[in-house]
């Protein structure tokens, strides 16, 4: 199959049917298998299509800054897939409803499918769109078909689904045109469902990683995950009125609701540091200062016992098409 939904780029279809992934290449249709080191994943061919996804951005800063940081993320696929918390049990059946195994679900910004993964598991029949190639492959790997595009963009080809998700991944998207996006894609009465993950350090850990950040990193530098979505168990939930707002300007969905569900997960010092060397603004550091960084966090962690109990929240917001 091809699929042109972005211009000037290579659009990737990795279907379960294929003994391994093709890229098709949008001048000529050529297919190329993943025989002679051209799948997705592989040096050449990952860094022409970052190349080009990268010449297309030109003047739109959002946007750009998206396919940098997503190509970033990519170089980290295999540790991202090991790292990143999973999401609760109780928010993907929330997310799916009762009857999982009736769904035709399309997962924005799958990565490497971690929470595709449990919703095919759970019976429903899902596709992941996802703009980094080596994320795609890992989802491939794991059993989920894939497709490679920028959402906004992406061709389905007349298809409609019964519930459109995104985990940790909706911000990153242009939320206004990415809401009508799924709208248009989504059957009467289906569900956009969004989940991010959200939590805190215990305090006293939290104000000794903030001394770290402050004394190691310097001025100016870019925003640097500390938490996870916050730093201490009294920051207040911020960073989701652009995800309302759109849902908000969009006809066709009714109001959002939204859900909170906590949990715990204990993190081992060198646990948390692989996690942060998955995040791209890490991966975006100078390498002497990522190096002098993580080792300061990992002897404050170490001062505090050595480990420690990450408090969690997952959210849950939902809108469903009217017509």
């Amino acid at each position: 199959m091809v699929w042109r939904g972005l211009t000037g780029s290579i659009s990737v279809g990795l279907s379960r049917g294929q003994r391994r992934p093709a890229i098709f290449d949008r001048e000529d249709d050529t297919v190329v298998n993943g025989n002679d080191g051209t799948s997705p994943a592989s040096a050449r061919r990952t860094d022409e299509y970052w190349d080009r996804m990268v010449s297309a951005t030109a003047g739109d800063k959002r946007r750009r800054r998206t396919v940098e940081r997503s190509r970033l993320f990519d170089q980290e696929a295999e540790r991202y897939d090991r790292c990143r918390p999973r999401y609760p049990d109780v928010v993907i059946d929330a997310l799916l409803g009762p009857e999982p195994s009736r769904l035709d679900v399309i997962d924005v910004g799958c990565g490497t499918g971690i929470a595709a993964r449990p919703m095919a598991e759970r019976g429903a029949k899902v596709l992941g769109v996802e703009l980094a190639p080596r994320m795609a492959e890992v989802a491939f790997r794991h059993g989920l078909d894939v497709e490679i595009g920028a959402f906004e963009e992406w061709d389905a080809a007349g298809r409609r689904f019964d519930l459109v998700t995104s985990a940790q991944a909706w911000h990153w998207l242009d939320m206004p045109a990415a809401t009508t996006k799924a709208a248009s894609l989504l059957r009467p009465n289906g569900i956009l469902g969004l989940i991010w993950n959200g939590g805190a350090h215990p305090d006293d850990l939290a104000d000794a990683l903030e001394e770290v950040y402050s004394t190691v990193v310097p001025p100016g530098t870019h925003h640097l995950f500390r938490g996870y979505g916050a730093n201490r168990s009294t920051d207040v939930r911020s960073g989701l009125t652009g995800v309302f707002d759109a849902i908000a300007a969009a006809p066709d969905f009714g109001a959002s609701t939204e859900q909170w569900f906590p949990w715990t997960q204990h993190y081992q010092r060198d646990e948390w540091l692989e996690l942060l060397r998955s995040y791209s603004e890490y991966a975006a550091l100078e390498p002497n200062l990522r190096h002098r960084l993580l080792d300061a966090i990992g002897t404050t962690i170490d001062d505090y016992g050595g480990s420690f109990a990450m408090n969690f929240e997952t959210v849950l917001i939902a809108a469903t098409r009217l017509r």
